[in-house]
């Protein structure tokens, strides 16, 4: 009876691992799903970057993000490369525009540090906060990818266009409410009156928001959070001519350029930048089409006046 038994207990045990070797063949047949050709460039990029600065993550944020910047310089400038339904993440590490430069080169640089952004707040009320919101993570391509997705939508959360943030004002809030940079135009400058409302009243101008009055509704809320976040500040060109005030901004500072168009607050984004002990700045540009150190200093070009923000200093 025992033999018996054991009989058809090592049968049993045979065609278990039988049906287990079956379901792992299976398992490895699955085919894998290729990388996209814009995942391998930007792969090759952020490897190649990386070798060149993972020993510099020691440095200040600000010091280390212009860094970067730099090794971006002459990549392409491509205008409305997030436009594309349904909204998903998408990461170009080839080719830019103005705020994603600068994104870019925040989340490089945080990426390289080990940071990961962790979101506060509620996404409608902005409070500044000292304290990063950020936890340690392996530097990789992929945590670069969600310190992009962090840092472009609002509290980190792909849902569809509106949850989007537009407006660079936002982007900023959202980063002091995570402890990432701190806005400190109003130590240097003037109060301004700032309005939003561009979006909403040009949808025609989105595609996303053309015939989907969802969306507008969605994006006019978002308006009037911006708007009650008030008060508002900017440098003024004039007060940048000012040695005392000038001298104030340092590199890696993220310098934000008022827009006179109505409902519009920040016209272009840029990196503050050094040149010969003078202030001039690192960015996309739309002229030159490609990334650029701005020949004009940061005090001649900025007509409108600017805002100004600084990482915070403890990442």
């Amino acid at each position: 009876m025992r033999k018996i038994f054991n009989v058809i207990a090592a049968v049993l045990v045979s065609l278990s691992l039988l049906s287990s070797c079956k379901a792992n063949a299976q398992k490895s047949a699955e085919p894998v799903e290729p990388m996209s050709e814009q995942e391998i460039v930007n792969r090759e990029i952020f490897d190649r970057i990386y070798s060149e600065v993972k020993n510099d993550a020691g440095k200040p944020m600000g010091e280390l993000t212009v860094e970067i910047a730099q090794k971006f310089l002459g990549t392409e400038y491509i205008a409305s490369t997030l436009e594309k339904e349904p909204e998903e993440l998408q990461v170009f590490l080839d080719k830019t525009d103005c705020i994603l430069f600068v994104e870019l080169s925040s989340c490089f640089a945080l990426t390289v540090k080990g940071y990961r952004i962790e979101q506060a707040g509620d996404g409608e009320t902005f409070k500044v906060s000292d304290k990063p919101s950020v936890k340690k993570a392996e530097p990789s391509y992929e945590l670069l990818c969600d310190n992009i997705r962090n840092m472009r939508y609002r509290l980190g959360v792909v849902d569809g266009y509106p949850s989007r943030v537009h407006y660079t004002s936002e982007w900023i809030l959202q980063n002091q409410t995570n402890g990432i940079m701190k806005e400190f135009s109003q130590n240097l400058g003037s109060q301004f009156q700032q309005k939003f409302s561009y979006m909403s009243k040009h949808p025609g101008s989105y595609m996303q928001l053309k015939n989907n009055p969802s969306n507008v509704e969605k994006i006019q809320k978002m308006e009037s959070h911006l708007e009650a976040q008030a008060p508002f500040f900017y440098v003024s060109q004039a007060q940048l001519r000012d040695p005392k005030v000038i001298s104030q901004i340092e590199d890696g500072d993220i310098i934000t350029f008022i827009s006179k168009t109505e409902g519009l607050d920040l016209a272009h984004v840029a990196l503050a930048l050094k040149v010969d002990g003078v202030m001039h700045f690192i960015h996309a540009s739309s002229k030159a089409m490609k990334v650029i150190i701005e020949e004009k200093t940061l005090a001649d070009y900025a007509t409108n006046g600017l805002r100004v923000c600084r990482f915070n200093p403890s990442l």
